[in-house]
């Protein structure tokens, strides 16, 4: 058993991002997918450009998961 570190979802405000490079929140939900980041889309959430991510893992794991995402979603 483990200690657990916390759970958190996340709201994820794309729509700079998306507008400076000329993509939409599909793209990175899909992009994320492809690096094995598991993401939602955040419209259903009232987010036009977001993403939700729940971070009930442990913090090595979301380290990867963001560093993946810098990588190879939005700088790559």
């Amino acid at each position: 058993m483990q200690k657990p570190q916390g759970t958190y979802m996340l709201f994820v405000d794309c729509s700079e991002w998306c507008a400076a490079n000329g993509r939409d929140i599909d793209w990175v939900e899909r992009a994320c997918w492809r690096v094995g980041v598991a993401v939602q889309d955040g419209r259903m959430f009232h987010g036009p450009c977001h993403l939700r991510m729940n971070l009930a893992l442990p913090l090595d794991r979301v380290q990867e998961a963001f560093d993946r995402m810098d990588r190879y979603v939005f700088n790559a």
